[in-house]
């Protein structure tokens, strides 16, 4: 438990659903602090995304690139265009992009109503997984190595 009487009067606030820019802040300074400890500024973001003729977004896909390890935030297809193929190719896509840019692995997270088979079949394999998410689900972590 934390002593109180030794901090400054804080505003402790709790937020059930947090304003984006507050959740970007606090990236913003966990990225900051990680940079100036691992002496690297070399992480950016990366995606892909994939539009129709109307501009409308079909797919995508995003993560932070940071030394040699591609961290994928979001994988998406658009319902519709599930099963065509264009998961496949935006992960193949991102691979090759990630391995100009000198990027020796990739790793991501799913759960298992979305898509860890899809995943293991492109030559991920599961190092970690946590049961009883939402009571029901289990969460996997993968990982990929390139080269």
């Amino acid at each position: 438990m934390v002593d109180n009487s030794l901090l400054p009067e804080f505003a402790w606030v709790v937020n059930e659903r947090p304003d984006e820019k507050d959740v970007q802040e606090l990236k913003y300074h966990l990225r900051d602090y990680n940079v100036t400890h691992a002496n690297s500024d070399e992480g950016y973001g990366i995606a892909i995304f994939l539009r129709d003729d109307q501009h409308q977004m079909v797919a995508g896909i995003s993560g932070w690139l940071w030394g040699e390890c591609l961290e994928i935030d979001f994988v998406w297809v658009q319902e519709t265009w599930r099963g065509q193929g264009i998961g496949k190719q935006l992960l193949t896509t991102m691979e090759e992009a990630v391995i100009e840019r000198g990027c020796r692995q990739i790793t991501l997270e799913t759960f298992s109503f979305q898509a860890p088979e899809f995943y293991q079949k492109l030559g991920y394999n599961i190092f970690g997984m946590i049961e009883g998410f939402g009571n029901r689900f289990r969460k996997f972590y993968m990982q990929k190595r390139l080269q």
